[in-house]
């Protein structure tokens, strides 16, 4: 499942992974970022030896709305909403300019803070 838009040639469906991994440069680009947090389907894909599994879940509503959400380890001594902020601004961004969609939700869940 994923994203559909339609060119003169055909359809360009773009996959939930590709969504996954544009949200988790874009998130690591922002600095008091340590990682991508990583929960219990993290850990079991990890565990089976499977890759590209970060942690963010992307839902699609209709008309291919996207809503998602983005765990994440903190550094220490940053702010924490002030981060979470620009991870957002910076996710939503670069989602328009590379897939050309606007998510609808990119919901941010910090999960620890470590040096």
């Amino acid at each position: 499942m994923g994203v559909h838009s339609r060119i003169d040639l055909g359809a360009v469906k773009i996959h939930r992974n590709v969504i996954i991994s544009i949200s988790s440069m874009a998130a690591l680009e922002i600095e008091g970022v340590k990682e991508i947090g990583r929960n219990k389907a993290f850990n079991m894909a990890e565990i089976l030896g499977l890759k590209g599994s970060t942690g963010i879940e992307v839902d699609f509503g209709k008309n291919d709305e996207i809503k998602m959400e983005i765990p994440l380890v903190v550094k220490y001594g940053y702010n924490i909403p002030e981060i979470a902020e620009r991870v957002q601004e910076n996710v939503r961004i670069t989602l328009e300019k590379m897939i050309d969609k606007t998510p609808q939700d990119i919901n941010i869940n910090i999960q620890g803070i470590e040096k």
